[in-house]
């Protein structure tokens, strides 16, 4: 199956799945999406601040320990699974971002502080997730031009702006700093495969999974994509098809100030179109100038309410 079939075969599931619960969480969420921001308002306020997005792939176990040394010193977006590994660490992020519309990612939020956090969701997520949150909302439109449904709830609130999704949770943290202007754009835990051993990070909902079950759990899903030492790793083909939507955001998508991407988990299969090194030397490199997110994104957000 060649790359586009592999396309297509996603987005098909993906739409005979969701319809109905897009529609229907929508109808929750539509007062909280008028009342609040959205993305829209961030666009532009972290202009040449170092981001650092955080997903939770097997690979974060190794890097998680040094992430505490960004602290006031970049914008750290994490996904909706790296946030309890993340605040274990004492180490609180930005943004949590979420792109899952199921009830089942409120797992990522329950038995873990948020307060004083940003969250970005879809104005699709799961109303149980609102419920949960203590901390601030930005909802954001999903770009999905071919999906009637979510084309005509992005009518309704045209508002909120719009992240663009490529199968996976860091696809929307990465278009997220994209558009806030944010560079460089450093990666952390974003493996798009298995390792030898883990699903996911340690301490992530999740991550009690071994890879034997899973392998078998997802036979039908299982490919193999090439990583940076040259071997071939079991992966989804949702997340081979998120590879192939980073290779394209990567080469195409401009804006006034190119942002340099880096890849800093050292593990995993996303290798093209971005330099790699060790998130210790690029802590050193990048993370040196003192920020303020809060107060920047406060200010922010208080003006578009």
């Amino acid at each position: 199956m060649n790359e586009r079939e592999h396309y297509q075969e996603v987005q098909a599931a993906t739409q005979l799945r969701f319809n109905e619960l897009w529609q229907g969480n929508f109808t929750a969420n539509e007062a909280a999406a008028r009342r609040n921001p959205g993305v829209l308002a961030l666009r532009g306020k972290f202009k040449g601040v170092t981001a650092i997005v955080v997903g939770a792939g097997p690979s974060l176990d190794k890097n998680l320990r040094f992430l505490n040394r960004a602290r006031d010193h970049a914008v750290i977006v994490a996904s909706d699974a790296a946030l309890k590994p993340l605040v274990s660490q004492g180490v609180e992020p930005t943004f949590v971002v979420c792109l899952d519309p199921q009830e089942e990612i409120t797992k990522f939020f329950t038995g873990v502080r948020h307060r004083g956090m940003t969250l970005v969701v879809p104005s699709i997520v799961h109303p149980r997730v609102l419920d949960l949150w203590e901390g601030n909302v930005v909802f954001y439109n999903k770009h999905a031009p071919d999906i009637p449904v979510l084309v005509e709830i992005g009518r309704r609130v045209p508002h909120l702006g719009v992240l663009t999704p490529g199968g996976t949770v860091l696809s929307v943290g990465y278009d997220l700093a994209f558009q806030s202007g944010a560079n460089p754009i450093i990666f952390v835990g974003q493996d798009l495969s298995y390792s030898e051993k883990n699903v996911y990070t340690r301490d992530s909902a999740g991550g009690e999974q071994s890879l034997e079950s899973t392998l078998e759990r997802q036979r039908e899903n299982i490919v193999y994509g090439r990583d940076i030492n040259g071997r071939n790793l079991p992966t989804l083909k949702s997340m081979l098809v998120s590879k192939q939507w980073f290779d394209w955001a990567f080469t195409t998508w401009e804006r006034d100030n190119p942002p340099d991407v880096i890849n800093c988990s050292e593990a995993g299969i996303l290798t093209d179109h971005c330099r790699w090194m060790s998130l210790s030397e690029a802590l050193f490199r990048y993370c040196r100038k003192k920020i303020n997110p809060s107060w920047t994104l406060q200010k922010a957000l208080k003006s578009k309410r």
